[in-house]
């Protein structure tokens, strides 16, 4: 009786193991298969709308537009608000990158599930359980609305990466005659005195036609306090820039 109790017992672990063994197989096939059909398209330049879940700072989880140039993510910004993202960001990844981090995860994680497009081979989810006895380790990564750059006219127009509106802070009034903003981004310098005759304190200043960046911004006017923002970061599309405004409100001295 104990003896065949022990067989018994190795053959449900043996079973058990076999059929991890194929799960993981079966996750390398779908990922060999699936990046094949990504790389067979040959697509360079695109774009895609990005999405985490996870118990995250909400910096991570806004569904955000990456913008991929030869392999490499140029461009990552909030879909809603346009505030670029660093690109230094852990999840600032290319599909080839998603590619691979399936490849880390079916090696490491407890859990792993992925689905695929079914056209083009990228991964649409990924589904992520490192380990099932810790709490709040487990994440889900979104991918959707992949475009081609190659699929897309884009206009001749030029679109200005920075529109500023600029108020008096005692009477709450616009104030932006008379105003010089100064923009810089690394060896980058770009100035605009808004001096003109015909000035409308209403009208916006606008400035860095087509320059995605992380921007530090200093705006002056006599007779007030400067204004100073850092790391405004303008992020971009296939196309053009992703316009954003800064509402500027200047303190009297």
């Amino acid at each position: 009786m104990f003896r065949y109790k022990k067989v018994l017992t190795l053959f449900i672990f043996s079973g058990v193991l076999s059929g991890c063994g194929n799960g993981a197989n079966k996750t390398l096939d779908e990922l060999n298969r699936n990046r094949a059909k990504w790389e067979s398209t040959n697509i360079q330049t695109y774009q895609f709308e990005y999405r985490v879940s996870c118990f995250c700072l909400d910096e991570y989880t806004l569904p955000r537009l990456v913008f991929v140039d030869g392999d490499q993510v140029v461009s990552q910004a909030v879909i809603d608000t346009h505030v670029a993202l660093p690109l230094d960001d852990n999840n600032a990844m290319s599909i080839t990158a998603l590619f691979e981090r399936i490849a880390l995860e079916e090696s490491r994680a407890e859990s792993l599930y992925v689905e695929y497009d079914p056209e083009l081979g990228y991964p649409t989810l990924i589904q992520v359980d490192e380990n099932k006895q810790s709490a709040d380790d487990e994440y889900t990564l979104y991918v959707s609305n992949v475009v081609n750059a190659d699929d897309v006219g884009c206009t001749a127009s030029v679109v200005n990466g920075l529109s500023i509106k600029v108020t008096d802070d005692s009477t709450q009034l616009p104030a932006a005659c008379g105003v010089t903003v100064t923009v810089t981004d690394g060896n980058y310098s770009e100035t605009f005195t808004n001096s003109d005759a015909a000035c409308d304190d209403s009208d916006a200043i606008s400035m860095l036609s087509e320059r995605p960046g992380f921007y530090s911004i200093s705006i002056q006017k006599s007779g007030y306090q400067a204004f100073q923002a850092d790391d405004f970061g303008i992020g971009r599309d296939i196309c053009h820039v992703l316009p954003r405004q800064l509402d500027v409100t200047l303190l009297p001295e």
